[in-house]
């Protein structure tokens, strides 16, 4: 199971809706002018970006402690916090990803931040943001496809900055990757450049289970996964 793995997404692969950016955004899904006719220019300006791309490491467990809110993998030790902890029980392997929208999103969304359109602007890098989730989740699904013909299964995905894993971590993490893996790179304060990246571990193995996002538990208010309403039911 172990490698490196990494892809070139196309945008048409993603499955970016105006409804879930008019939601991030506060709008409710079904927004109204000049709002519509601003998510509709962001998704087209966007439409043409041909550096989204994400990618994964996989690497063996050596030890999860929900007790301490610990994963363990070779000589490094996560802090993820007891939640996340608890969400990769019984992973055998984890796989820790990255992946990013490319320069496009701040290049447009500075560009009309600089003529002075604020809110367009602002459509533009939430689209941003929705846009690197939906290319996760087609990263995702190639990992899915591959760990299914070896009889495994996958936890959700998880990032430092999120449910208590400390935002420091991602020094670590990216410690496993290949210099510039996916084009993405770590600054000394851990956030990421590309902007509209993200990064993270998902778990692999026989026994895991895939329990969505427990986002009435989580206190974060700018959570991307929040304002998807991913809800998990107990």
């Amino acid at each position: 199971m172990k490698g490196t793995y990494s892809y070139k997404i196309d945008f048409k692969d993603i499955k970016l809706r105006k409804e879930e950016i008019s939601s991030f955004m506060g709008l409710g899904p079904e927004p109204e002018e000049p709002f519509s006719s601003m998510i509709d220019t962001a998704i087209e300006l966007l439409s043409s970006n041909k550096n989204i791309e994400g990618g994964f490491v996989i690497h063996s467990i050596s030890n999860i402690s929900i007790k301490d809110g610990t994963v363990d993998m070779l000589t490094k030790q996560f802090t993820t916090g007891k939640m996340i902890s608890s969400f990769l029980r019984n992973a055998e392997y984890s796989a820790l990803f990255t992946c990013t929208a490319g320069y496009e999103v701040e290049k447009w969304s500075n560009k009309y931040k600089e003529e002075g359109d604020i809110v367009q602007s602002y459509v533009i890098d939430s689209t941003g943001s929705l846009l690197v989730e939906g290319a996760m989740d087609v990263v995702y699904e190639k990992l899915k496809n591959m760990v299914i013909l070896n009889d495994l299964a996958l936890t959700n995905r998880y990032s430092p900055g999120y449910c208590e894993w400390l935002v420091k971590d991602q020094q670590k993490l990216f410690s496993f990757f290949p210099d510039k893996f996916c084009n993405v790179s770590l600054g000394e304060t851990s956030l990421m450049s590309p902007i509209k990246s993200v990064s993270g571990i998902i778990g692999i193995g026989k026994d895991v289970k895939y329990l969505g996002y427990i986002c009435d538990t989580c206190k974060s208010k700018g959570c991307v996964y929040r304002a998807k309403k991913m809800y998990v039911k107990h």
